[in-house]
């Protein structure tokens, strides 16, 4: 699982090509998730990095089933990310993921990031966070656009309560140097949001 998780209730499918098993979606946009947290698809600050390894993966999953695809390309827009993912072939698992969004039956997507820079927003059930500078990770394609926010959030409002979790959790890597965090979680917060 990673240090952030954000599965935008906007993202679509926009196109399908059967033949190569590809599908053309917004994996994120600037509205609002359902937390009031708004990532700024500008901020997107390593996207040629993400590109070397671009895996997409099956609701976030890392370790209990394989990547289902990769990501041909990414285009960020004033508004969205929108991304090609070509589904892995002769893998009966992708393929009955990419016959899921072929048959519309599947819509959805998430980023999996790491917050750069970040500011409190008010919302409606509570603060949120506009997220303008971030790192993508993966994104993945997930069956039900929940929201679980940032996880270090969560971790900070109480939202994760499995204590096997939150241990998990402070096994994360937080940089591309792969410092693990093992900062108190409202440590963590307070260098990252101005």
């Amino acid at each position: 699982m990673d240090p952030s998780i954000r599965a935008d209730p906007t993202a679509a499918t926009l196109t399908v090509d059967a033949g190569k098993m590809l599908v053309r979606s917004v994996i994120t946009s600037d509205q609002p998730d359902r937390s009031g947290d708004v990532v700024v698809p500008a901020g997107l600050r390593n996207a040629e990095e993400f590109l070397l390894n671009p895996v997409v993966l099956w609701a976030h999953n890392r370790s209990a089933v394989p990547p289902i695809g990769t990501c041909s390309w990414l285009d960020i827009q004033p508004h969205r990310v929108v991304a090609e993912t070509r589904f892995a072939q002769s893998v009966p698992f992708a393929e009955d993921v990419f016959r899921l969004y072929e048959q519309r039956v599947l819509k959805g997507w998430s980023i999996g990031f790491i917050p750069r820079k970040a500011f409190r927003i008010p919302h409606r059930t509570g603060d949120g966070l506009r997220i303008d500078q971030w790192d993508l990770l993966e994104y993945s394609a997930v069956p039900i656009p929940e929201n679980p926010g940032a996880l270090t959030l969560a971790i900070q409002k109480g939202w994760v309560k499995d204590h096997t979790l939150r241990e998990w959790l402070s096994g994360v890597p937080d940089d591309r140097g792969g410092r693990w965090w093992r900062a108190h979680p409202a440590d963590v917060m307070q260098e990252l949001v101005c």
